[in-house]
């Protein structure tokens, strides 16, 4: 790609491959040495993007601060520093000048998985008040799904979904037929259209499926906590180019030398994940991710 990156792999040799002259991001994910499922947009993977003070999509996993607003999209085009300790390694973005954050990504290898820990750090005067968000851009390939465990274990279940009907001038169509409510799993079967939805995801997982490959995304549900949008911890956005699975934090007031961090649990495989039922899923995906 033409760019400072790190290669990880663990002992069912799933790749990842983290850029780290821009991002950081982690561009690449090929689970036991199959293909990257991760969309790459690689027509902004330039040489001239280096230190520019443009955004840039780039693809893979990015990492965000939430709600989103216009100190969300600050560029991150410049070079991090990278530690490697054994099976993790730590990439440190630079201070932003505009928030005066710095984010980190910290990588642990176990032998048939990743956690991912983001964490922002206040190095301003003042206090910041937002959350972390991590963002996983999959390629739109096709008979893909995503899969949705709303409502919670309790006899009194409330399954609950939100839409966006508009935002930044693009909206969602509610009536969309890739928008699947079903009595267990809220499905997202990418059509091509523009949408989005959120929710308070209880269970603390999402699955990506195509064909054979299952990729999940686990995460820690903290009750009671302020989360972004109206409650939501997990976001899905789909589009013609590449879909978004998306797992953020609770709001936080970071006050100046205080870190904050957030924790995904990735596993991706050719195994296959009953999904017959949100239960049933849990146990299978409680054996993968310990």
């Amino acid at each position: 790609m033409g760019f400072d990156a790190v290669r990880l792999s663990n002992e069912k040799k799933d790749e990842l491959i983290v850029i780290t002259e821009i991002g950081p991001r982690i561009i690449s994910f090929c689970p036991e040495g199959k293909d990257n499922f991760f969309y790459v947009k690689k027509s902004e993977l330039r040489s001239d993007v280096r230190g520019s003070e443009s955004w840039h999509l780039f693809g893979g996993t990015r990492f965000w601060i939430s709600p989103e607003m216009g100190l969300t999209y600050t560029p991150d085009n410049a070079p991090s520093e990278v530690q490697i300790k054994k099976d993790t390694l730590i990439v440190v973005s630079p201070v932003d000048e505009k928030t005066m954050l710095r984010k980190t990504i910290m990588i642990e290898l176990h032998g048939d998985s990743f956690t991912i820990t983001y964490a922002i750090r206040n190095e301003g005067k003042h206090l910041f008040t937002a959350g972390l968000w991590a963002l996983s851009c999959v390629k739109p390939l096709s008979g893909a799904e995503i899969y949705l465990p709303w409502g919670d274990a309790s006899p009194w279940n409330v399954k609950d979904m939100k839409y966006w009907r508009s935002w930044l001038g693009v909206g969602s169509n509610i009536e969309s037929s890739q928008w699947k409510p079903t009595n267990e799993f809220f499905i997202v079967r990418p059509t091509g259209d523009i949408g989005k939805v959120g929710f308070a995801n209880n269970w603390s997982f999402a699955v990506y499926r195509v064909g054979t490959l299952s990729f999940v995304k686990k995460t820690d549900y903290i009750h009671a906590a302020s989360y972004p949008d109206g409650g939501c911890s997990y976001e899905i956005y789909t589009s013609k180019e590449f879909h978004e699975i998306e797992t953020l934090s609770p709001i936080y007031t970071i006050k100046p030398g205080l870190t904050f961090t957030h924790r995904e649990k990735w596993w991706a495989g050719y195994r296959e994940i009953d999904l017959s039922s949100i239960e049933k899923a849990h146990g299978i995906i409680s054996t993968l991710i310990t």
